[in-house]
């Protein structure tokens, strides 16, 4: 199997960092990486939020269409509630990573 070609911004990232080390001390270059991790953590977890945010609508959404439809079908309210949870069992939320559903909710 072949290596994987790695891409351009992080081949500029390590030619800028490897400048950047030459001209500081360890200790700044050390707090300047974990600044530079921490800030990618935080833009991560902004854009998770925003999926999050896009697919809480069109579940919403598609509830509303699922209660309407079950509704004119002549289901009571309990009946519709549980098959709505039914449902919610089985949606996969693509932006609850594991890693970081405790800071999303």
């Amino acid at each position: 199997m072949g290596r994987k070609s790695v891409s351009s911004r992080r081949q500029q990232r390590r030619s800028f960092l490897k400048q950047i080390k030459k001209n500081m001390p360890a200790s700044e270059f050390k707090e300047l990486k974990r600044q530079f991790a921490e800030e990618g953590r935080q833009m991560r977890l902004e854009e998770l939020r925003q999926h999050l945010e896009m697919e809480k609508e069109i579940l919403a959404n598609k509830e509303g269409e699922m209660r309407e439809k079950l509704k004119a079908e002549g289901l009571k309210k309990k009946e519709i509630d549980a098959k709505i949870d039914e449902w919610y069992d089985g949606v996969k939320i693509w932006a609850l990573h594991s890693d970081v559903a405790d800071k999303l909710v």
